[in-house]
């Protein structure tokens, strides 16, 4: 029995040592690909798309043109959201998330047919899963990265562009009848900042403000992530791959891009906030188990 009890003992110490190790290899493996990934592709796409945010912002920020051209909203005085929605923001921000994930795709296909360097999997050591696991914390990582700078981007863009409108909205007289003018008047209580996320289309759709936005969004953006990685990685039928991932792709884009369609067309039907929800959750579900399964399915592959 003491003998049982002393093999018992190392056998889950050395399981023990084996899992930290594997998840040692696979943080080491993560950051060598989201390395690649941001010297190759990323880190340009990252930086001129905030450059051009910049140059875009101050274009639809700057007064320019007739100012009776704007009946109702002035462009001396207009709201943080308006700013952000007359902009070319949000198709710039489009292009450069679909470069990004054009970007894993290449890695992905490189890494599937080439094989060579570190992406020779008899020389890794770790299990399979381990490897597709650091495809999957790397690209994730990328993407996470590209949202952090343009929220930072526009939290930071709102003050000195909304002091500058306080300011114009200040000195400007607002003939609302013959014998009712108003002057000095104050916007900082009806343009916060928390408002134009929520009123700006744009904002609302990349950066949704509840809960009932949050899921419909994550489960759609999360199925075209894995979408992306079932046709890099599913290589025993090409039809398979390419059917599959193209579903993925359409209902992903149905779920994350439901608001700005509407939008787009505008079409003023609104869907039931319960509907969408529960799209989201299955979405979500969905993903699951279609990582799990390429997971399983990577881990069979005997051409690596």
């Amino acid at each position: 029995k003491g003998k049982r009890t002393d093999i018992a003992d190392s056998n889950g110490a050395v399981a023990g040592r084996m899992g930290g190790r594997g998840m040692k290899n696979v943080w080491k493996l993560s950051n060598y690909l989201y390395g690649w990934l941001w010297q190759k592709w990323t880190k340009a796409v990252t930086l001129v798309s905030m450059i051009l945010a910049v140059c875009f912002l101050i274009a639809a920020a700057v007064p320019t043109g007739d100012p009776k051209a704007y009946d109702y909203y002035p462009k001396v005085f207009r709201s943080y959201d308006m700013v952000i929605d007359h902009s070319l923001l949000p198709i710039l921000f489009a292009l450069g998330l679909l470069l990004i994930l054009i970007g894993i795709f290449v890695q992905i296909k490189g890494f599937s047919t080439n094989g060579k360097g570190i992406y020779t999997m008899l020389l890794l050591p770790m299990k399979r899963h381990e490897v597709y696991f650091a495809f999957v914390l790397s690209a994730a990582a990328a993407v996470a990265l590209y949202y952090l700078l343009w929220l930072v981007l526009m939290v930071a863009a709102y003050f000195p562009l909304m002091s500058f409108y306080k300011m114009q909205a200040a000195k400007e007289i607002f003939v609302l009848t013959r014998d009712n003018i108003v002057t000095g008047l104050d916007v900082s209580r009806t343009n916060g900042l928390f408002l134009a996320f929520h009123r700006s289309a744009f904002l609302d759709m990349v950066f949704p403000s509840s809960v009932w936005r949050v899921v419909p969004a994550l489960g759609g953006f999360v199925l075209i992530f894995t979408g992306i990685f079932f046709a890099g990685f599913w290589t025993e039928n090409k039809v398979t791959a390419v059917l599959g991932s193209s579903a993925m792709l359409l209902c992903g884009g149905y779920l994350y891009l439901h608001d700005a369609i509407q939008y787009v067309t505008s079409t003023y039907y609104e869907a039931p906030i319960g509907r969408q929800l529960i799209l989201g959750i299955i979405g979500l579900v969905a993903a699951i188990w279609w990582q799990d399964s390429i997971a399983q399915e990577f881990g069979k592959r005997t051409d690596l």
